[in-house]
């Protein structure tokens, strides 16, 4: 076969498979066109896809894709069509102006913008494509860009929509006069050209701004009010000139009608943040405060970073007489404002001028002249006497301190104590150097009005023998050497502190563990996490601060291994369960619910008792109760001695497996921090509440046998109500 046969076999090959590509794109383009006519869109879609795929150049599938896409609601498919056709095209400028139009649809202004130009390039009087480039710019705030091509267009031809632009552009570049007489030209040529009184109304707005003069002024603002009136006359739902005109009133001093205006945008659907804005800046001036603070929290609800938002509200909440809050928003605007320089419309000087003005306010505002109310914790002591033991060279002291302000200063013995400066009701701990000539301990407390307090504890020396400390289960060699096995993750721990005096502390690891703190040489138990450990510790203290603290070793051993023999053959009739199919061993206790019921206050409300029933059923529906415990209008005290030493043991005793516990009363929330409110508890101290915050925990070590613990609070408190499930 010589060359030019082979070359003409090539191409005839060639010139085949180019017939049947373009055969198979219009063939998909035919069905797609069938399917259009039946109002089958998805299929249609689907067809013209094809087409496109076997033949990406034929611009009739794009075409058809895009109108198809128009009917459904798709502008970003659109787009992409047209911009594909214009660049199949580019000689063809009216394609580039049409995809164009389409990004400007999908707020794409800067694909816009390039596609302007390049239409322009092949046809610098495409009067669509310098339109759109106008309106381009315009959004990207490229004014230089705007006026070059709003001039062109206009110098191309003079119809309302290029002088509406040129109109726009004009105003952009605080050209009123001009805008002004663009405007007037457009509503000349069309009187039922709503957009140009809306326009208009906006330059007469900035020309107000601009005039000094009173009469003119007047004269802007009631023109502003006659365009957008007009404007509404041609479309009652215009938000654009319901928006304006509130602006005008807003100016004549009628915040009444301003209101009105953009009350009804937002009933229009209009709810984009400079609506709120305006109408808080409205109530503001009709001194409705709270309803200006109302419509700035929708706003800092979406962003409650912005600055010029908070100041707006703080400004509002001062006009209302809630220096708190308005001194909190102030302190939040200077955090976001230096997180973000530049973000807000004022400066660092200005926020922390107004923040130092207000905070004066509310400090001589709430001014008072009570002194802090101390209480001493830590060394225990009674009639001002505490017992410290005569072994310490370091003395806890903690305690806390009731005040209707904030603390200054608390100091013991002239040194420091640590506390929350910023926390109402703080608790305070500090450990000072002991010496046997040291007789007192003095507590001084300041606050922030130099209200003063101070305490005086005599000391008495005690014994100094520190507590002994006995794990019992597992069992300990006298080595203090504790054998598990290889495979455990946890361990249930048992043991027995013996000392003269009461303990206050059994912890194991640093967490707590159960124990009766009213008895002598009591008994102790905590379920404890072996995890990667290689020993543990347990740490005690008497009441006079004697410590100990034991280390114990952890040694594994391996599991046993259990050696399998072969059944002996059943000689019964009944054939034997196989040991693939017999249930698994699983360890079961008893499940209890205690209910907790506080109805019969001595310093709060009455609480309405009686539903509970029927929601602890549902609550703990999933549940085999076998027995439900209650205990009613409980103290303070017998809170504590129910749950540390009561029902431990009787979970003990009854080998329980799960505790539900359903307490009903009243509740609070102070610090983050939850509490039930026993019968005897005072409003006005919170170490007389129940915190139940580790209760679950506590439960957990009650004995070996508990698995689960479950806490419902169902409680109401005088700020709100609250039910809160843990678990």
């Amino acid at each position: 076969m010589t060359f030019r046969t082979l070359h003409l076999v090539l191409l005839t090959f060639l010139l085949a498979g180019q017939l049947c590509k373009a055969q198979g794109g219009k063939s998909f383009l035919k069905e797609g066109d069938a399917f259009r006519k039946e109002n089958e869109l998805e299929k249609a879609l689907e067809k013209y896809g094809l087409a496109i795929a076997v033949d990406p150049k034929l611009i009739k599938a794009y075409q058809s894709r895009a109108e198809v896409n128009v009917l459904m609601g798709r502008p970003l498919e659109v787009a992409r069509d047209l911009k594909h056709i214009a660049a199949l095209e580019p000689a063809d400028a009216a394609l580039g102006a049409a995809a164009a139009r389409a990004y400007l649809d999908i707020d794409s202004a800067t694909i816009a913008r390039d596609l302007c130009n390049t239409a322009l390039k092949v046809d610098r009087k495409n009067m669509e494509a310098l339109q759109f480039k106008t309106r381009a710019c315009l959004k990207l705030g490229d004014l230089d860009c705007a006026t070059e091509a709003s001039d062109a267009a206009l110098a191309l031809k003079a119809t309302t929509d290029t002088y509406f632009l040129h109109g726009l552009a004009r105003a952009a570049v605080r050209d009123y006069k001009t805008a002004e007489t663009d405007f007037d030209r457009v509503l000349e040529w069309n009187h039922l050209y709503e957009a140009a009184y809306v326009e208009l109304a906006n330059v007469q707005l900035e020309l107000y701004e601009v005039f000094t003069g009173t009469t003119m002024q007047m004269r802007t603002l009631d023109k502003a009010v006659e365009k957008c009136t007009v404007a509404l006359d041609l479309n009652p739902q215009s938000t654009d000139a319901l928006f304006t005109r509130s602006r005008a009133y807003a100016a004549q001093k009628e915040y009444a009608k301003a209101i009105e205006d953009i009350s009804r945008c937002i009933a229009l659907g209009r709810t984009d943040q400079a609506v709120y804005h305006q109408r808080a800046l409205y109530y503001s001036g009709l001194g409705q405060h709270q309803n200006a603070v109302n419509d700035l929290n929708k706003i800092l609800l979406d962003n409650p970073d912005d600055v010029d938002e908070l100041v707006l509200r703080a400004t509002s909440k001062e006009a209302n007489l809630d220096m708190e809050g308005a001194l909190k928003d102030l302190e939040l605007a200077q955090r976001s404002l230096k997180a973000n320089p530049g973000s807000g419309h004022v400066n660092d000087q200005q926020l922390e001028e107004s923040r130092v003005r207000i905070a004066k306010q509310v400090f001589e505002m709430n001014r008072e002249s009570d002194p802090p109310r101390l209480t001493i914790l830590e060394p225990y002591s009674k009639d001002s006497v505490a017992q410290v033991s005569m072994s310490l060279r370091h003395l806890k002291v903690s305690g806390h301190v009731l005040d209707k302000s904030k603390l200054k200063s608390i100091t013991v013995n002239g040194g420091p104590a640590q506390f929350d400066h910023d926390e109402k009701d703080p608790q305070f701990f500090t450990s000072i150097p002991w010496v046997a000539t040291d007789k007192e301990i003095i507590v001084q407390v300041t606050d922030i009005y130099d209200n003063f307090t101070s305490q005086v504890l005599k000391v008495e020396r005690t014994e100094g023998t520190p507590p002994s400390v006995i794990v019992t289960t597992p069992a300990a060699t006298q080595d203090r050497v504790v054998t598990i096995m290889e495979d455990k993750e946890s361990i249930f721990l048992e043991g027995r502190v013996n000392d003269e005096s009461l303990i206050r502390l059994v912890a194991v690891d640093g967490v707590n563990a159960s124990y009766a703190p009213d008895q002598l040489n009591p008994e102790f138990s905590i379920k404890l996490d072996v995890k990667d450990k290689s020993g543990f510790s347990v740490h005690t203290e008497d009441q006079f601060g004697n410590a100990t603290d034991v280390a114990y070793t952890l040694v594994r051993k391996a599991a046993p291994v259990v050696v399998a023999s072969k059944p002996v053959p059943s000689t019964s009739a009944k054939e034997p369960t196989p040991a693939s199919t017999a249930p698994a061993a699983t360890r079961s206790g008893a499940t209890w619910v205690i209910h907790i019921e506080n109805t019969n206050y001595r310093n709060f409300p009455a609480v309405q008792s009686g539903g509970d029933a029927a929601k602890i059923q549902k609550a703990f529906g999933n549940y085999t109760i076998a027995r439900t415990l209650n205990k009613k209008n409980l103290s303070k005290e017998q809170l504590d001695r129910f749950f540390n030493i009561e029902l431990r043991d009787l979970v003990r005793t009854n080998k329980i497996g799960t505790i539900l516990v359903w307490y009903s009363g009243h509740g609070r929330t102070v610090g983050g921090k939850a509490y039930w409110v026993p019968v005897d508890a005072r409003k006005d101290d919170i170490y007389s509440y129940f915190n139940y915050g580790s209760l679950k925990a506590q439960m957990q070590n009650y004995s070996e046998s508990v698995d689960n613990t479950v806490v419902v609070s169902d409680a109401t408190g005088s700020e709100s109500s609250f039910y809160e499930l843990t678990r």
